[in-house]
């Protein structure tokens, strides 16, 4: 697999090394004082210090990433991790598509420069493209 690679805004690089890594895990690779490379469950995260940039309010489109998790434990964890680190949550874990083509598990996290972040877990692996 190809690892993928993000670079988004950052109003404060410090904020974003703590939010990083104590709602995700994430680990910290270089770093430098206009930007942080984060190990972001295999791909690559990079926050750019750039105050200007970032959005004022939190909004869902047109602009967000995030993760799809292939295994319902690791994603219930991650989940629990971001209640224990109070990540601000945009949405709360919601189900959409019970039944359904598409089924799957959500929840929404804003890190502290107002870049939203969705985690997902389809209960058919087969939905996530088609």
């Amino acid at each position: 697999m190809s690892i993928f690679h993000l670079a988004i805004p950052s109003h404060d690089l410090t904020a974003s090394k703590e939010f990083y890594t104590k709602a995700f895990g994430a680990t910290v690779g270089r770093e430098y004082p206009h930007y942080v490379i984060f190990n972001f469950f295999g791909h690559q995260v990079v926050t750019h210090h750039d105050p200007k940039g970032i959005s004022e309010t939190v909004k869902m489109y047109p602009r967000h990433y995030g993760i799809i998790f292939t295994n319902r434990d690791d994603f219930d964890t991650i989940y629990q991790l971001c209640k224990e680190a109070e990540a601000p949550f945009f949405e709360e874990l919601f189900e959409r598509y019970q039944n359904k083509k598409g089924w799957h598990f959500s929840f929404f996290v804003s890190d502290p420069s107002n870049n939203l972040i969705e985690l997902k877990y389809y209960v058919n692996q087969d939905d996530i493209f088609n």
